[in-house]
C-alpha cells in the first residue's frame, strides 16, 4: 500500500449528489483522540486507503481507488462510529486520477535559516559498515519503530535528561562520524547523544520540534539505506497548544503553518538543523511509501536508518529567541498527551 499524505485545502464539497472516491470525516482527528494508526485501523478493513490526512482538530480526509470502494467504506462505518462521513471532491486531482505527494521541486524557493544538507558526508563503504554495526546491536522495540539510544536517556514524562548509566555510552562505530562532525564546524556544540531510528517503507513521524529543554542548539542526522523526503513547517506563534511526546514537542500539522519546505535527504547525506531551523520550525516525515523529487516523478522508499546526534542540555534552561515553541520559556503553552507519540526524530 502506498499511503499518500493529502492536503486538506485541496478538498471541497461535491457540486452534485454523486459519490466520489474521497471521504470527508468529521469528528475525526488528533483533537478527537485519533491518529494515523487508529484511523487506518478503522478504514483499512473496509477498503484499501490510498491517501490520508488526519486533521489537527476534528476533520480528516481519506482517498480510495474508486467511488465504489468509498461507498462501501461509508456504508459500513455509518452507525458504528461517532464520525460523520460525507463524500468530498479533490479539486487538484489530475486527469489520470493518480494522487502524488508534493514534490521537493515545488518548495525549492523556500529558505529555512539554519538548515544544511551535505551530500556524500560518508562513503559507500562507511554506510555498509555502520549498518552492519547497528544491526549487530539490540534494538528497542517498545514503540512502533525500532530505535537505539546512546550517551543519554530521557524521562519521557518530563522531557528531562535521565540519570547517567541508563543507556550505553557513545558507541565506537560512531567515533569517525563524530570526529568528522567536529572538523566540519557545522555543529555549534560537541555531541554526546545518539539516537538510531529505523524507518521501513510507509513509516513516518509526526511534525514536532525537539524539546528545547532537553537539547542544545544543533541537530545532525545521517541517512543510511534509503533516502527520504523530510518536511519542515514554520508554525504560527499564535496557534494552539502543542502536545508533549517522548523527548519531542509533538504536533500534527497546524492550520496556521503556511510556510512549508520539502527536503530530499539522499543516502549518505548529513542534515544539520541549527538556530531558527532547530528552534522555530517543525519537521516531520509523511507516512507513505513513495516520495516525489520532481513533479510527477515517483521514487519508492526502502529501509532507512538514521543516526541523529545531539548535545544534551542537562538542566540548563533554554533562553532562545523563539519562545513560542520553547518549553523552558513557555511551559504553559504545552500539554501532556493521553497517548505517547513516536520516538526520536530524523
Amino acid at each position: 500500500m502506498t499511503l499518500l499524505t493529502l492536503d486538506p485545502a485541496s478538498f471541497r464539497r461535491p457540486k452534485g449528489q454523486q459519490s466520489t472516491r474521497h471521504l470527508y470525516l468529521a469528528n475525526c482527528g488528533y483533537g478527537r483522540g485519533e491518529s494515523v494508526e487508529t484511523v487506518l485501523a478503522r478504514l483499512e478493513p473496509q477498503g484499501e486507503v490510498l491517501g490520508l490526512h488526519v486533521g489537527d482538530g476534528g476533520v480528516s480526509y481519506a482517498s480510495f481507488s474508486d467511488a465504489c470502494t468509498a461507498e462501501k467504506v461509508k456504508a459500513n462505518l455509518e452507525g458504528s462510529t461517532s464520525w460523520v462521513i460525507r463524500f468530498a471532491e479533490l479539486s487538484s486531482e489530475s486527469t489520470s486520477g493518480v494522487l502524488l505527494p508534493e514534490s521537493v521541486e515545488a518548495t525549492q524557493h523556500v529558505e529555512v535559516p539554519g538548515l544544511h544538507v551535505v551530500t556524500d558526508f560518508i562513503t559507500d563503504e562507511e554506510s555498509v559498515s555502520l549498518l552492519r554495526e547497528i544491526d549487530a546491536r539490540p534494538w528497542d522495540t517498545s514503540i512502533k519503530r525500532r530505535v537505539q539510544h546512546y550517551g543519554h536517556a530521557f524521562d519521557y514524562a518530563t522531557l528531562k535528561i535521565a540519570e547517567q548509566g541508563t543507556v550505553p555510552t557513545m558507541p565506537s562505530f560512531a567515533a569517525e562520524v563524530i570526529s568528522r562532525l567536529r572538523d566540519s564546524s557545522l555543529m555549534p556544540h560537541e555531541v554526546d547523544q545518539l539516537t538510531v531510528n529505523e524507518y521501513e517503507p510507509g513509516v513516518g513521524i509526526a511534525f514536532h520540534v525537539d524539546a528545547h529543554s532537553a537539547f542544545e542548539d544543533g541537530i545532525a542526522a545521517i541517512t543510511l539505506g534509503s533516502g527520504i523526503v523530510m518536511e519542515f513547517r514554520k508554525t504560527d506563534a499564535t496557534s494552539g497548544k502543542l502536545s508533549m511526546g517522548k523527548h519531542h514537542r509533538m504536533a500534527p500539522p497546524q492550520a496556521g503553518a503556511e510556510i512549508s519546505k520539502h527536503v530530499w535527504l539522499p543516502p549518505k547525506s548529513l542534515l544539520i538543523i541549527s538556530g531558527e531551523a532547530r528552534f522555530a520550525w517543525q519537521h516531520g516525515i509523511a507516512w507513505r511509501k513513495t516520495d516525489c523529487l520532481k513533479e510527477g516523478e515517483v521514487l519508492p522508499r526502502s529501509r532507512r536508518v538514521s543516526l541523529t546526534f545531539r548535545r544534551a542540555r542537562c538542566g540548563r534552561p533554554c533562553d532562545c529567541q523563539w519562545p513560542a515553541l520553547c518549553d523552558s520559556q513557555t511551559p504553559e503553552a504545552h500539554a501532556m498527551p493521553t497517548r505517547v507519540g513516536s520516538s526520536a526524530a530524523g
